[in-house]
């Protein structure tokens, strides 16, 4: 496997860029490092059969995932992100003016704006 992230992580073998990850050592001491917490559910593994790298890797897409829903609720629940975590949309502006919309992430954006506030049920 080793071998395997090797020669997809070279440059010539895709057009994917991977700063933090060198070679197929980095690969696996990054999923070695993920905690291995029960809440986040069972890791599963998915092949994607119609979809390749590239023309120079023809071998089918591999690649394991946990329940996105658990492992939401369990990074949620970390206090040491508590900080970083922005649970309602905000609407930023610059002091030029005339005043400007400032628009830099998902929560400045009017589509969380509008799901969050938005009624789904009449009355």
């Amino acid at each position: 496997m080793k071998t395997y992230y090797d020669n997809v992580l070279k440059d010539e073998n895709t057009t994917l860029h991977f700063p933090s990850i060198k070679n197929g050592d980095g690969v696996q001491k990054l999923v070695a490092s993920m905690p291995d917490v029960p809440a986040l559910g069972e890791w599963e593994l998915h092949t994607l059969e119609d979809m390749r790298w590239n023309d120079n890797h023809q071998r089918p897409i591999k690649y394991w995932s946990r329940n996105i829903i658990k492992s939401m609720r369990w990074l949620m629940q970390q206090p040491d992100y508590a900080e970083h975590l922005i649970y309602a949309p905000q609407r930023w502006f610059m002091s030029d003016k005339p005043l400007k919309r400032l628009y830099t992430e998902t929560h400045t954006a009017d589509w969380w704006w509008e799901t969050q506030v938005r009624r789904d049920t009449p009355g």
